[in-house]
């Protein structure tokens, strides 16, 4: 599962928003970019709804399903058959050997240089939309603006114009919302 099709880009854009609003009192809260960025860097200490989050949830199944059989051919080779094993004694110097073999292999920088392009792709359109939803409402703020300044113009017209110029202004206001 190590490439990405864009069924799953759309889905980590969905996720990635989902989990940005959930943070976002957080992210919002912190005076400078440094802070909103150690926030971030440490939302798995600080977070007890972390592993709860479904891009996390997504993220972590990605990299089972990318290393999964790495890890397990890693922890066969360091243990030997007896179960004990060959790198020195004690369970962490197990885990410390299979991580440090497995973030060495092929597999696990295949896998980063991947997550990492698409994750590139899915931030830079997300902050697309974004920039297309600012100057979208901005347009139509615009456009509210200038029908009210004209309403005013024909208020002094005939009712018939006054009930136009309501419709038009409801309009306005409901793709305005």
């Amino acid at each position: 599962m190590s490439q990405l099709t864009a069924e799953d880009e759309v889905e980590l854009q969905s996720l990635l928003k989902q989990l940005l609003r959930n943070i976002n009192d957080r992210i919002s809260g912190a005076p400078s970019t440094e802070c909103a960025e150690e926030i971030l860097l440490h939302l798995e200490e600080t977070d007890k709804d972390f592993h709860n989050y479904e891009f996390v949830k997504y993220l972590r199944q990605y990299v089972e399903s990318s290393l999964g059989t790495v890890v397990e051919e890693e922890t066969k080779i360091l243990t030997r058959g007896d179960g004990q094993h060959s790198v020195g004694s004690g369970h962490d110097t197990l885990i410390h050997a299979v991580t440090r073999r497995t973030r060495d292999s092929a597999e696990y920088q295949q896998m980063m240089q991947t997550l990492k392009n698409t994750m590139i792709m899915v931030v830079e359109s997300l902050i697309n939309k974004f920039e297309e939803d600012q100057m979208r409402k901005e347009e139509m703020h615009r456009e509210k603006q200038h029908s009210q300044s004209n309403s005013q113009y024909t208020d002094n017209c005939s009712d018939s114009d006054s009930s136009f110029n309501q419709v038009r202004d409801t309009f306005y206001l409901f793709i305005a919302s």
